[in-house]
């Protein structure tokens, strides 16, 4: 279970943020920071779409259909 404001990430995304990171300058701070927020919320979103999706295969009133 992920604490509350706790972003759960894989492996693939940390790396990228970490990266992502690691070529920031003062150019393009904005962007960098831009997109590590998107990443963020997509992962977000997807951490959402998995439980919605495992409510789904564990209900027992889905069973029946």
């Amino acid at each position: 279970m992920v604490a509350k404001g706790v972003i759960k990430m894989d492996g693939n995304v940390e790396w990228t943020i970490t990266e992502l990171k690691k070529i920031e300058t003062k150019e393009n701070k904005l962007l960098i920071e831009a997109t590590i927020t998107l990443l963020k919320d997509q992962a977000v979103e997807i951490e959402s779409l998995h439980g919605s999706m495992e409510g789904q295969l564990w209900s027992p009133s889905n069973w029946r259909k």
